[in-house]
């Protein structure tokens, strides 16, 4: 195609085209949505992070859901919870399970050597006592180091879960392009092929944007237009 022919392109054949790919990606998407009712399907994904990240306070969580203490932790992750949510969520529970029993096997993961002093401060908060400024010191570091741990792990799980799902959506898109060429092609050749790969390639990351994309095309295509006049 030469720059002649590029004014002349069908704008109204351009947005249709563009509409068709990103209803392709919508419905790749869609498809692997509809594996979430099969046991969470693809919300599992990344959920292993935060189980790992939680399993220095197991024994927090067990004085909650003793059989399964990661129950609700995995509970939000598989719901679709907000992000800022779920961590909140889960730093309850932990603070909730924490007690004169539970204090030194957690520090032992988070501040090794001060099982005994959170295990004291943990008695004195179950008596009804208030802590001193030293022991709020110790508490405050306890609660910044199992919040930096928790956002690690969930910023893992969600990057893991984003970039599966893309993957998997443009594995589907692809397999549907290829399928609807042959379909439609009377002489389905390598040429064919390739065309449906690439539709099917594109039409993930294009269908968020593609009225924007139609809009900002149409408008450059006849602002060349114009200058050409």
């Amino acid at each position: 195609m030469d720059i002649a022919e590029i004014g002349s392109i069908d704008l109204g054949q351009f947005g249709t085209a563009l509409s068709a790919v990103a209803a392709l990606g919508t419905a790749a998407f869609g498809l692997v949505d509809v594996t979430k009712p099969f046991n969470g399907g693809i919300s599992n994904v990344g959920y292993h992070f935060i189980e790992s990240a939680f399993q220095p306070f197991e024994a927090a969580l067990k004085t909650i859901n003793a059989e399964e203490p990661y129950a609700v932790v995995k509970a939000n992750w598989l719901n679709g919870m907000d992000k800022a949510e779920q961590k909140a969520a889960a730093r309850n529970l932990i603070r909730l399970g924490f007690n004169s029993q539970t204090a030194a096997p957690i520090a032992g993961y988070v501040l090794p050597g001060d099982g005994d002093l959170l295990a004291a401060i943990a008695r004195k908060i179950e008596i009804g006592e208030t802590p001193n400024e030293a022991e709020l010191a110790i508490l405050a570091r306890f609660d910044a180091i199992i919040d930096a741990r928790l956002d690690a792990a969930f910023e893992r799980a969600e990057q893991q879960f984003r970039n599966t799902s893309r993957f998997v959506a443009a594995a589907i898109a692809i397999v549907l392009a290829e399928v609807g060429t042959a379909v439609v092609t009377e002489d389905f050749g390598s040429s064919h092929f390739i065309l449906a790969f690439l539709i099917g390639l594109v039409a993930v990351p294009v269908a968020p944007i593609a009225k924007d994309l139609s809009s900002a095309i149409s408008k450059a295509a006849w602002a060349f237009k114009a200058v050409r006049r």
